[in-house]
């Protein structure tokens, strides 16, 4: 059994050095092209370079105010992701520690709502925000995004589960009010979740077209995922531009992801198993 298992954990291992080779080469393949004009890339794409510009992020960045979607897109990551946290961090923290009838019937509620994606419910989202006439605004990203909570309620109320009953006793014998014991001792625990959960979900928000491309009709409001198109609708004219908006949309998230990935490990960890 356990010669089984080591074959199959090296050929597992194998197949994700190539899937991990295979990305590198991709953005790096991006990265360096997107240094060439668009006739070099075209008729030596994979041949030694006569030429490095810098024309191609010029031209994003200056004439194309690439700066102003990247504004947009941070101000929906940052306001979504506070009101991620906030929510999912109190209801978690009450599914988990209170017992309520119909307790069960609530956890089964946040789980399906990880098998149904926005977009099966977005005629009937686009009419409440349209009349709330938050229609070509970014609140109406930042609200539908802040909605799904599926995720982080499922391993933060896992997590909160988990703590043992004691500690939760000996700051009430202290003193501490439920609202005190929740952020000045719970929250703090859970931080290696909330951190986790904060990476993964601003991934998922940063990279999200379909609600950006559904509500923000003006150009001043459109973000990074929607420039990207702009640019990549038409390879053969656009390519050049392309190659360096992909590198500019990708390469800040990508950074934030390693410089923490031993961290969402450790949250993933301890918010999805349940002891």
């Amino acid at each position: 059994m356990n010669k089984h298992h080591g074959v199959v954990a090296g050929i597992v291992k194998a197949l994700l050095w190539v899937y991990c080779s295979f990305a590198v080469f991709i953005l790096g393949y991006i990265a360096y092209n997107s240094f060439r004009p668009k006739k070099e890339i075209l008729t030596n794409t994979l041949g030694a370079p006569k030429e490095f510009t810098l024309k191609n992020y010029e031209k994003i960045l200056v004439n194309d105010n690439f700066l102003r979607f990247f504004l947009n897109s941070v101000i929906i990551l940052v306001a979504s992701l506070i009101l991620i946290v906030i929510i999912s961090s109190l209801t978690s923290y009450g599914i988990a520690r209170y017992r309520f009838k119909f307790k069960k019937a609530v956890r089964i509620y946040f789980l399906i709502g990880l098998m149904f994606p926005v977009q099966l419910g977005i005629v009937p989202i686009f009419l409440l925000m349209s009349k709330m006439n938050l229609i070509d605004n970014l609140l109406s990203v930042i609200i539908v995004s802040a909605s799904s909570i599926s995720m982080p309620v499922f391993m933060l109320s896992n997590f909160f589960a988990r703590l043992p009953e004691e500690i939760h006793e000996a700051a009430i014998i202290d003193g501490a009010g439920e609202w005190t014991t929740f952020y000045k001792i719970m929250f703090p625990m859970a931080s290696p979740v909330v951190f986790a959960i904060s990476i993964t979900v601003s991934v998922q928000i940063w990279n999200q077209f379909f609600l950006p491309l559904i509500f923000l009709t003006s150009e001043k409001y459109k973000t990074v995922p929607l420039i990207v198109m702009k640019y990549t609708k038409n390879l053969f004219i656009t390519v050049d531009s392309a190659m360096a908006v992909s590198i500019l949309s990708t390469v800040p998230i990508l950074i934030l992801f390693i410089i923490f990935s031993n961290r969402i490990i450790d949250g993933v960890t301890a918010g999805a198993v349940k002891g």
